[in-house]
This record gives C-alpha cells, structure tokens and sequence, in this order.
C-alpha cells in the first residue's frame, strides 16, 4: 500500500475547531471595532460583494452550461465534418433539442472549415419587418437556416418549426454571411479551448448578448447565442440604493449591461443628471483596467461613490462590476450593524457546520467501506483487493490491519472448506469436539494404477499433474454442494449433506461422480495427447447414517464423519477394479434416485467379512439422456434376468450383445466368465444369484 501523508484526527478535529472559533471571533471583533463609522463602506461592499456573486454565478453558470452541452455535442460523430451534407437533418433535430431544454440559449449552430453553417434560433425577438422579409410563420417558431457555398454561389436555406413540430416550406436566398469570419469561430480554433465573444446586440433583436464558440476536434466551431437581458434585470435587484446606477463592462467591447434610466416624469424620488453618471461611471469602468476601484466625486451638483468590481475571467472574457452610489443614500440607521453583525456570525457558523459535515462525510466515508469490507471477509467473499484510502492516521492504520486481516484469511481459505467456516462462524459453540448423526452421501476415488504411475514420474512433476488433478475433481465436488473431508495420497474423500443440509444430497453426489469421471477422463485424454500418461479414476458412493463433526484434540480438530457408510464407499471404489467400472454405488443410492439417474444394475454381492448381500450398481447418465442408453440397457437387463435364472448359455448371448454396443465394458466381460464357468461347471449350492468375494 502507498504511504500517504496522512493526519492524526486529534489534529484534525482541533485545526476544525480553530476554523471555527477563530474566524468568528475576529469577525465578530473586527465589526464591533469598526462599529458605526464603517457602516456605509460596509453596506457598499456586501451590496457589490453579493453583486460579483450573483453576476459571476449567472454568467460562470450559464457559459459552463452552455459550453459543457457544447463539449457532449462536439464529441459526436454527428458534428464532425466528416459526417457530411447529410447528416444535416439530424444535427439541427440535436440544435433545436438544446434550445427546447436550455432557455437561456437563444441560438445554437455549427459553423464548418468549408464555410457551411447549420442554425436553429428562436424567433420570438425578430421585428415585424423580420418576420415578413423571412417569411416567418404565426407565432415563435423555431428558425432551421443552412448555409453553404462560396463566392456568388453562396445560399441560405431557411425553414421554421412550429412547437406542434409542423415544418414551413422551404426559404432560399443569397448570403454573404461566412461562419469563419465571426468572432465565436475564430477565437475557438485558434486556442482551441471554449471562447466567449464579448458582449454585442444582436442584429435581429438589440438586445445585449454573448456567442460561446466550442471548439470540434475534427474540425469546425459548435456556437451558441446566449442574450443578457435577464443580467440587466438581475442588476436592478442589487442596486445599493434607490438612485444608484450599475453596470457591467467587458474588456474589449463598447457594449455594457446596464440598470434602466430612472423616470423622473413618474417617480419624483428620481434624481437628475443620470446620464452625466452614465457616462461618467462607463469611463471609470474601462479606465480600472481589470483592477478594483474606489473614489469620491461630485456629478450634477451631489457627491457619488464610484466603485469597480473586477471578477475572475469566464473563460478568457474579462469582467466589471461598477456602481455610483449617492453618498447621502449611504446613511443608514446604527441597527444594520447589528443586523450585518449576526448575518456574518451565522455565515461564519454555517460555513464551520459545512466544514464539520464535509469532514464527517469524509471520515464516514471511509468508515463505512471499511464495516462493508469486513462484512465481506466475514462472509469470506475476498474480492475487494482495493484498500481504503484516508488522511487520518488511525483510518489509515485501521484500513492497513484490515488488508493484513484479509490477505490472511484469503490464504487460510485454502486450507478450510468454506460452508464449514460460515457454519462455525453462525455457531461459534458447534467449533467444539463431539458431532451429530446425520445422513449422508460419502464418495471415495481413487487412481488406478496410481503406484505404478509414480515409479516413472519425478516427484515434482507429479506433485503439479495431482494438483491439477484434485483441482479438476475438486471443483466439481464444490459446484455440486460436497465437500471435500481430506485428500489421502490419490485418493479423494467427499461427502454431502453436511455441514450445510441438503436435502438432494443424494443425487448431487451421483452428479458429481458422472461429472467428475467426465473431467478426470477429459484431463487424461489432453495428457495422452502431450505423450504423457492419464489418470483414471475409480468412484465409490454409498449413502446412509454417520456422526458428522469435530473429531480430534481441544488443540487440534478436524471436521469429518465417522461410521460404515464411509467403509461401504471405500469398499465400492475397490470393486470397480474387479467389474472394471468407472462408478459403483451401493442400492441405497440407486434406489433414492432412479427417478433421476439411469442405473445399470451390476451384480449382487456379499463383501468379504460380510454376511448380507448388497445390490451394487453403475450411473450410467442423467435421465434427460436415458435414450441413448436405451438399446444397451435393453440387452444387458435380458442377460441379467437370464442369469438370476440360470439360463447361462442364453445370457452369454444376451451380454455379448450388449458389449456389441459398448466396446471393452468390464461387466460384460465378469459376467460372461461367470456363466460360462457356471454352465461348465454348474453353481455352486445353495446359488441365490449372490456372488461372495472372500477377499477385501
């Protein structure tokens, strides 16, 4: 993990404390200090202060929104050159969507190297006149206008969309209007950055207004007009007194925003000389040159207080804030100090809770990734490798030992079943010595040949080819709800229904042998393939009651069963040497899923040390796919039946037949010895149709 810079959170917690206390207290002194005789520069400079915030808000707003629709738009292939004449239809569908959603935008358009332009703008400001030159339908449709061409070639085509989406006919008429001539293109492709033209009125309304040029990586400049009548309006609601006049100027244009002339023919509180302020106050504004301002002067016989604003740059377009202010609409009652006093005490608390509650979220934050995290590893899920990240030392450390926590737990994971640590974890009291009967299903495999095989491999190579092995084995075991009890050497011992219960555990045991002995053969037939020797496997399954749980010492237990089912199993495993099978199951397994599986009854046996008889059988598939063993299982069930009943000539023929479909089938062959020993020599007495082997 990467070593960050991090802080202790005592320290934390009192720098948060000093931001708090400390501000406010030289805030609060500070205006006590000032007290009545800063009252009137005060009130000017939260009037002007709220006035930079509200214009730089509307205009940083307004341009950041109307620039990011222009990056989303230019990213398009839809805007790039490239896509041609005929992808006009679908840009000015996209143009007109922009004007629908932004109302601040009052056009949008893109202009191309080869001087074609694509536009759609509002309508609702042209004249009269305008309206009758363009043909413009009833009402405020929305204007579709193309250029293209060069020279005397050059056209416009205009249409208009009414808001039911009807589309007038067609307008066409010369033009000598060129995209890449206006300020908006060219200030965009020579940075290569968003530009904002500065403020000019526009041709069609008058009104004051702004172009913001966004530029296409692939070519051309995406437009938009955005007007500023709603900023002179916005004006007037921050005027610092009745009479004073504000205005906003740009660096670089004759254009300023303005608050409206005060009519001295309906207001008697007007006060004359307004347009000698005008002036005045618009020459100071461009004489401050990006730099604040503050000074006295006397205009049409009163004094004013003339003050510039510079803001920040919106990008790359300078902006002014200037006001006059009549000096005797300055004074104001002692009680605004007061008042201005708990506002800048609440801001001080509001800013020191947000700063407060932006630390908590922070520390949260981390908090609760690291509660989510060890909730995972305590449901053993390790897939979260990516460790949280803080300033805070003891966040820091924390999130450290829980990465530790984890990586040791994932490699402790290899060595436990899973299932059996979440039950432990669930029962921490079930950790203990001792177990409970239950019924299971128990598996045992083997290699053959096994020893035989390890004569001729290095220890090393043969240690990585079990490896894959087990893995191939293990995780079909694991896929059908096994676990897997321990590995001995090469052989394997599973078991179902325990720790956690499954109620199927007999037929997820019979799918997991079919498919086990599917994988095991698949692995050996791609290391014969390599010119190395396969395994084979040999499966046993027998299902019945054992005592599931810990068995060991108090310093060192394991989790197993004990009881004869395990014996049976290990005992089936060993007969698939002698009917050279595959998979052998006891008929308590066949029995509990014939509905399911497509058994071959195989024989009926009396185990060496044993008295009772056991029906043993073989899985031949699931019963989705019992037709293809059909013609087999017809032949070999006649020659079973003909065996029970002592007809050995005729159940030779009936075997033979059913090995005719099964090349080298072990059973087969055991049982075709057996009645042709016994119709030489007749069966032994007392003959049940039991074979009794006397060796285990």
């Amino acid at each position: 993990m990467a070593n960050r810079r991090s802080v202790p959170l005592s320290v934390s917690i009192l720098t948060l404390m000093a931001l708090i206390v400390v501000p406010l207290s030289f805030t609060l002194s500070w205006l006590g200090w000032r007290g009545i005789h800063q009252m009137e520069t005060e009130d000017v400079d939260q009037r002007m202060g709220e006035l930079d915030d509200a214009v730089r808000g509307f205009l940083g707003n307004s341009m950041r929104l109307i620039v990011s629709v222009g990056q989303v738009l230019a990213e398009q292939d839809l805007f790039a050159p490239t896509a041609g004449a005929d992808a006009d239809t679908e840009r000015l569908r996209q143009l007109v969507g922009v004007l629908d959603r932004h109302p601040s935008v009052d056009a949008a358009f893109v202009g191309y190297p080869d001087g074609r332009m694509v536009y759609a703008g509002r309508t609702d400001t042209y004249s009269p006149a305008q309206r009758e030159e363009f043909h413009i339908p009833a009402g405020d449709p929305i204007a579709l206008r193309v250029i293209s061409g060069e020279g005397d070639a050059r056209r416009e085509v205009w249409r208009f969309v009414a808001g039911d989406g009807h589309v007038s006919r067609t307008y066409e008429r010369t033009t000598a209007f060129d995209p890449r001539q206006r300020p908006w293109y060219t200030a965009a492709l020579q940075t290569g950055q968003p530009q904002v033209t500065a403020p000019y009125r526009f041709a069609w309304s008058n009104e004051p207004g702004v172009s913001v040029g966004v530029p296409i990586k692939a070519g051309g400049v995406l437009g938009f007009d955005a007007s500023l009548g709603t900023l002179s309006r916005l004006l007037v609601q921050y005027k610092v007194s009745p009479n004073a006049i504000i205005v906003l100027a740009t660096s670089g244009s004759d254009v300023f925003i303005e608050t409206r002339p005060c009519d001295l023919k309906s207001d008697d509180t007007c006060l004359a000389g307004d347009e000698i302020v005008r002036t005045t106050l618009k020459k100071a504004a461009l004489e401050a040159g990006g730099r604040p301002l503050q000074r006295d002067v006397d205009l049409a016989g009163r004094p004013y207080k003339l003050i510039v604003h510079p803001i920040s740059p919106i990008y790359g377009r300078g902006f002014a804030v200037a006001a006059a202010v009549p000096i005797a609409e300055l004074t104001v009652t002692s009680g605004a100090l007061i008042e201005r006093a708990a506002w800048v005490a609440g801001i001080a608390v509001g800013l020191a809770i947000l700063a407060v509650l932006l630390v908590s979220l922070a520390l949260s934050r981390s908090m609760s990734r690291l509660a989510a995290k060890t909730q995972r590893i305590r449901d053993l899920d390790f897939s979260d490798q990516v460790p949280v990240t803080s300033r805070i030392t003891e966040v820091l450390r924390l999130s450290e030992a829980v990465e530790r926590m984890r990586e040791g737990l994932e490699v402790f994971g290899h060595y436990v079943s899973k299932n059996l640590v979440r039950q432990i974890m669930r029962s921490p009291a079930s950790a203990g010595v001792g177990g409970e009967r239950r019924d299971v299903t128990v598996m045992f495999t083997d290699i053959e040949g096994f020893s035989r095989l390890s004569e001729n491999i290095a220890p090393e190579l043969l240690t990585s080819r079990l490896s894959r092995y087990f893995e191939a084995l293990g995780s079909v075991i694991t896929a059908n709800r096994g676990m897997i009890d321990k590995y001995i050497g090469d052989s394997v011992m599973a078991f179902w229904n325990a720790p956690e219960p499954d109620p199927d555990h007999v037929f997820h045991a019979c799918r997991a042998a079919l498919q086990a002995a599917e994988a095991s053969r698949s692995l050996a037939a791609k290391w014969r393939q390599r010119g190395r020797p396969g395994f084979r496997t040999r499966f046993g399954l027998h299902a019945g009651p054992a005592v599931v749980g810990n068995v060991g010492a108090r310093e060192r237990i394991n989790y197993t069963l004990v009881g004869a089912v395990a014996n049976q199993a290990s005992r089936l495993e060993g007969l698939n040497k002698i009917y050279g099978t595959d998979i052998l199951a006891s008929g308590e397994v066949a029995g509990r899923t014939a509905d399911r599986i497509v058994w071959r009854p195989i024989d009926r046996i009396v185990a060496a040390g044993m008295t009772e008889a056991m029906e043993i059988f073989e899985p031949l598939c699931e019963s989705a796919m019992a037709a293809e063993q059909a013609p087999f299982m017809e032949r070999w069930l006649a020659g079973r039946e003909a065996y029970l009943a002592g007809r050995f000539e005729d159940a030779i023929a009936r075997f033979k037949a059913a090995a005719a479909l099964r090349q080298g089938d072990g059973p087969c062959r055991v049982l075709i010895g057996r009645c042709a020993e016994f119709a030489r020599t007749g069966v032994p007495a007392g003959w049940d149709g039991a074979w009794h082997f006397d060796q285990k």
